[in-house]
């Protein structure tokens, strides 16, 4: 089994992991959503930019016909994705944030299999149930010792539904031959155009300058969550199945509950070191051979 896409996957996994760090360091010192996002965004499309004319000038073109697709990818995905997660952040504890987003990977097994006819097995049934449950572990809310409001849990199922979306949307942009580049700068191009006309109206676009200190981390949140992280999760994605690449990144939240460990002190119980466990072992057993 070729492992090279795993690695990806994962590497991609651990740099999104890093980013409700990034949200909780950033908002403290008070910079808002849009401007945060916005940042991410236009890194990621200059980093592509300069990538494809060093790489392969001929990567800027797309079909028209194939437009709408970049379109619902940086909409759908992107800015419904980010949005919901970053206010997922602020309303509940990283580890929950990061656990509900990962309903994603049992929303990409359906829609994969409908939309690209993906053969549901037992054993990718048993490993995304697994990450959940490990997920809800990481999260408090199996052990019922965590309250969420229904904001924040509506939040955190939007962002679920938002990241597994950009693995669907990719995945067809892929299959019609487009560069892993090409996709991530078009719709991140779409994302920023959103983010950018909304932090002008709101006024928060004066945030950046007048936070200089708080626009630099952002710029490397912007480098390692956004450039780094999409390039290898979509180039992972390019080499293996929608829901088998979407069950392997549940490691993000196993990664962000151990940052929020290490740089916020939000200690862990028992339980939610078991949940880290049984997210990892179903990443193992999703990616063995044979039953």
């Amino acid at each position: 089994m070729n492992r090279k896409p795993l690695f990806l996957v994962l590497i991609a996994a651990i740099f999104w992991g890093m980013y409700p760090s990034f949200v909780t360091v950033i908002s403290r010192m008070g910079i808002t959503d849009g401007p945060l996002i916005l940042i991410r965004l236009l890194v990621t499309v200059l980093s592509m930019i300069v990538i494809i004319g060093i790489k392969d000038r001929s990567m800027f073109r797309i079909r028209l016909k194939d437009l709408p697709l970049f379109l619902a990818n940086g909409l759908l995905s992107i800015v419904f994705f980010s949005s919901c997660y970053s206010a997922a952040i602020r309303a509940t504890k990283i580890a929950v944030a990061a656990a509900l987003l990962y309903t994603a990977p049992a929303i990409v097994l359906i829609i994969s299999a409908f939309v690209f006819k993906e053969h549901v097995t037992v054993k990718k049934v048993f490993c995304i149930a697994l990450s959940i449950i490990g997920c809800a572990l990481v999260s408090g809310l199996a052990s019922g010792g965590l309250s969420i409001s229904v904001n924040g849990l509506l939040l955190g199922l939007g962002a679920g539904l938002g990241y597994g979306l950009y693995s669907i949307f990719s995945t067809v942009i892929l299959n019609r031959g487009y560069a892993s580049y090409t996709n991530i700068l078009y719709t991140f191009m779409t994302a920023s155009v959103f983010y950018l006309v909304q932090t002008i109206a709101s006024g928060e676009i004066s945030l950046i300058a007048a936070r200089p200190s708080a626009s630099v981390i952002c710029v490397i949140n912007g480098i390692i969550t956004g450039t780094c992280s999409y390039t290898f999760y979509t180039n992972g994605l390019r080499m293996m199945e929608p829901s088998r690449a979407a069950q392997i990144a549940t490691v993000e939240p196993a990664a962000a509950a151990i940052l929020g460990v290490l740089l916020f002190r939000q200690m862990l119980s028992g339980m939610e070191l078991a949940g880290v466990v049984l997210i990892l072992g179903s990443v193992i057993m999703m990616n063995s051979a044979g039953k």
